[in-house]
């Protein structure tokens, strides 16, 4: 196998623990008080038919609306909204949690070379889109250790120190996540919500199918590496 992480490694530039190091310390999170107060507010918009982000779901977003549908009959919100560039909410509050924007202006204290990052994934939950434990500047010399197309042990081995290091930070707040996903009277409502969507709405079988795999995995709850 030909890894060119690996080789890159190998040439002595800088070790594989120098370099996640810098990673992992260059990382910047949201303040816990404010990411604490900010997760109580998103939980109540989720179920009080406030305008709440999620990501586009299914090449072009073309199933996005499977999802909103289903946060229509499951929470009774019809104001689950697509996120008009899949970053563009999360960017925002992200200047407004920490006061630091890649725009820089007078409100801001300007950053470079930083990128927004969903430390769990999950972006077409509305509880983990724009939840202030999941979002966090990464300088983009990392990215290709923590985005979807990279594969293999380092990227896996960086992957699992960066969001231990998240939980670490946010492990009540993610603690809290776990327990809605978990609970049975949640799990009740995704799946009756389901139910009525395919008896209500005229939704093929192969899109249900897909719905439900993807949520499999979106709500799913977090490892927090205790």
């Amino acid at each position: 196998m030909r890894d060119s992480y690996l080789n890159f490694f190998s040439k002595g530039y800088i070790s594989k623990e120098q370099f996640f190091e810098f990673g992992l310390s260059e990382t910047i999170y949201v303040d816990f008080n404010a990411a604490s107060q900010a997760w109580e507010h998103l939980k109540v918009r989720v179920q009080s038919n406030e305008p709440v982000h999620i990501r586009g779901f299914g090449r072009d977003a073309s199933g996005t609306p499977l999802f909103q549908t289903l946060y229509r009959y499951a929470f009774g919100n019809s104001n689950i909204l697509k996120d008009a560039t899949n970053n563009a909410e999360p960017t925002k509050l992200m200047r407004e949690w920490t006061g630091l924007s890649k725009n820089g202006g007078s409100r801001y204290q300007a950053i470079r070379n930083y990128q927004i990052s969903h430390v769990f994934g999950r972006t077409k939950n509305p509880y983990c889109f724009t939840a202030p434990w999941n979002i966090v500047y990464i300088p983009k010399i990392i990215d290709p250790f923590t985005g979807h197309e990279a594969k293999g042990d380092f990227v896996d081995e960086f992957t699992r120190m960066f969001r231990r290091q998240c939980c670490n930070k946010f492990s009540a707040l993610i603690d809290d996540f776990n327990q809605i996903m978990t609970s049975p009277d949640f799990k009740e409502s995704i799946e009756n919500a389901l139910q009525l969507m395919q008896l209500g709405e005229n939704i093929d079988e192969r899109s249900m199918a897909k719905l439900r795999r993807s949520i499999e995995s979106e709500f799913s709850p977090i490892e927090t590496f205790a």
